[in-house]
């Protein structure tokens, strides 16, 4: 394919051999295997492009013999390359890449139905004489359904917009505090509607400041409730809360615990899978609920015990978030109505 792309006079001097292309500047081209990791060692590339990334041993050759080039040369670049068919760590580099907010890092997701690469009769001819399975994940890079996911039926309750205060709803708030150096999130959810608004996500802001917003959006919104995370340093911001008047749920705000963190998760699942809940259509959000899943870990007692976490590289805040939201709720509240005496006077 390079004969596509170089002029004759570069692509004449390659050395089919050891599999490079020398360039006018002093650049050289090497094409090279992953198969045996070792073997790329030694090498100080400007520039290093993954390909296939799901059919190579991407932690060992990034984490062991990439990324160190990479850290030590901060001009250089990597590429990460290939079509996503299962959440593997291919899968975890591309949601960091989308929802990190790391400026070093980018990521594109390119379908044949939207590229162009591949004409219409011959996407259709694929789609046909291949599973639907196999079609979604080689050709529109949408990984197969996988085993372990925690969170299901996501995209079947998404909804456009956002929440706005409306006569005779009910609001209640969801509200992860930051530990070092996670997110605040706060998460408004209608209890009239059953549907979750955008979530407001903010780091690198002082306590009072967080404590100054989550009372502007409870406000905001004439608020029922207010979950709050309040394990740790998220104690006194849960007492501050309550002595300024808001109403917490429970009472102490939520501590978090193996047992009661794993509890508000499968709430959250329940409703979802249910269908009985609406969630934004957050990117952020989304990729957070399809990142969290089963993961199986040996004790030191030697036992095996199932976890439900995300990929240590990202985070749950906006899914803890959305939990609290959501914590303690059955059905939906009826609307208040508003009726009118004789005399004019309104009443509930």
């Amino acid at each position: 394919m390079l004969a596509k792309y170089c002029p004759p006079e570069i692509w004449k001097n390659r050395n089919n051999t050891e599999l490079y292309i020398p360039f006018p500047n002093g650049s050289i081209l090497y094409v090279m295997g992953a198969d045996k990791p070792n073997t790329l060692r030694g090498p100080n590339p400007r520039g290093v492009i993954l390909d296939e990334c799901k059919d190579i041993k991407l932690a060992t050759i990034w984490g062991g013999i990439i990324q160190p080039i990479m850290t030590a040369n901060p001009k250089a670049w990597c590429w990460f390359m290939g079509t996503i068919e299962s959440q593997d760590e291919f899968w975890t580099k591309y949601q960091y890449a989308k929802t990190s907010g790391n400026e070093n890092w980018f990521a594109s997701l390119l379908k044949a139905s939207e590229s162009g690469i591949i004409n219409k009769d011959g996407l259709e001819e694929a789609r046909k004489t291949t599973t639907e399975a196999f079609f979604k994940a080689e050709y529109e890079c949408e990984p197969s359904a996988n085993a372990a996911a925690f969170f299901r039926r996501i995209k079947e309750n998404l909804w456009e917009g956002n929440l706005q205060k409306e006569y005779g709803h009910i609001y209640k708030i969801g509200a992860d505090l930051a530990k070092y150096q996670d997110w605040t999130v706060l998460t408004p959810f209608d209890l009239t509607t059953f549907k979750a608004g955008t979530q407001d996500r903010f780091n690198q802001v002082d306590w009072n400041l967080q404590k100054s917003r989550i009372e502007a959006l409870y406000h905001r919104l004439d608020s029922s409730s207010l979950s709050v995370d309040s394990t740790g340093v998220g104690d006194p911001i849960a007492e501050d809360l309550k002595n300024k008047g808001l109403n917490l749920d429970p009472e102490e705000g939520y501590k978090f615990t193996e047992t009661s963190r794993r509890q508000l998760l499968d709430n959250l699942a329940l409703l979802l899978e249910q269908d009985k809940i609406k969630i934004p259509n957050d990117p952020g959000l989304i990729s957070e609920l399809e990142s969290m899943r089963f993961v199986l870990k040996t004790t030191d007692g030697g036992k095996n015990k199932i976890h439900v976490e995300v990929p240590d590289n990202l985070t749950d805040d906006r899914i803890m978030s959305l939990a609290l939201a959501v914590w303690n709720v059955r059905e939906p509240i009826k609307q208040q109505e508003e009726e009118f005496n004789l005399y004019g006077t309104s009443f509930n």
